[in-house]
């Protein structure tokens, strides 16, 4: 009976490591570990995860994992895609384009002519809402913020501002901001500062909840993304 239940104990010791081995297995098909050649952190903190993604013409990724995300391109994407189970898809898009894809293991191949690059946004544990008594960017300044999307983990709102355009004031909860063009800008917060800004195209920052409104001081239109952070269950923002 002894010798039983040892072999009983060691079973259940072995699968228990079986196991740890296998999770420690996934968690290293991580994408920023087992393909870091291609996938880099742009930045986290307790919300969000941004990684960045370069794959040259001709080049092909380590197989890799990756949670859910929004899948920013940065510049048009041609490529082949072979999942775990050795089945193959092409993938086009363009420059600009935004799509949230769910866990995925996969290889990736540059089947084009020009390097593959884009932003990985990650939600982790998103909490956030509109500052108190702010309106919503999108109910407040329609003309300049269209939603993209939205689920139960983020919002992404495409923004556009032509030469010269200025918003009402408005809000946003926390939101990592995707810069999808250079841009210059005026920026006043509700106390009446303000302050000039700029950025680059392909630029990832993140923004704490901000109430503000937004010229465009430079002489070309500009474009970008921002994917706010949900709220925890039963925030809700403000909005009038």
């Amino acid at each position: 009976m002894r010798l039983l239940k040892g072999i009983a104990v060691l079973t259940f010791v072995l699968a228990l490591v079986c196991l740890g081995a296998l999770a420690a297995a996934a968690q290293d098909l991580d994408a920023v570990k087992s393909d870091s050649a291609h996938h880099k952190v742009v930045f986290e903190n307790d919300q969000v995860r941004v990684v960045s993604y370069m794959i040259a013409p001709g080049d092909k990724t380590a197989n890799h994992s990756h949670p859910n995300n929004v899948n920013i391109f940065l510049a048009d994407v041609n490529a082949k895609v072979t999942t775990p189970d050795g089945k193959t898809s092409e993938l086009h898009g363009k420059a600009g384009s935004a799509a949230w894809r769910g866990p995925v293991t996969h290889v990736v191949e540059n089947t084009g002519d020009k390097p593959i690059v884009g932003i990985l946004v990650e939600p982790k544990k998103p909490a956030s809402a509109l500052p108190a008594g702010a309106q919503d960017v999108v109910a407040a300044d329609p003309k300049h913020n269209k939603v993209e999307f939205e689920n139960e983990q983020v919002r992404v709102v495409r923004y556009h501002f032509d030469a010269g355009d200025k918003s009402p004031m408005h809000g946003h909860p926390d939101n990592v901001q995707i810069m999808l063009t250079d841009a210059m800008a005026n920026v006043t917060t509700l106390d009446g500062e303000t302050t000039p800004t700029s950025g680059k195209a392909g630029e990832a920052h993140w923004r704490q909840a901000v109430q503000h409104s937004v010229q465009n001081t430079g002489a070309k239109a500009f474009e970008g993304l921002h994917i706010e952070m949900k709220g925890a269950t039963g925030a809700k923002a403000a909005s009038k």
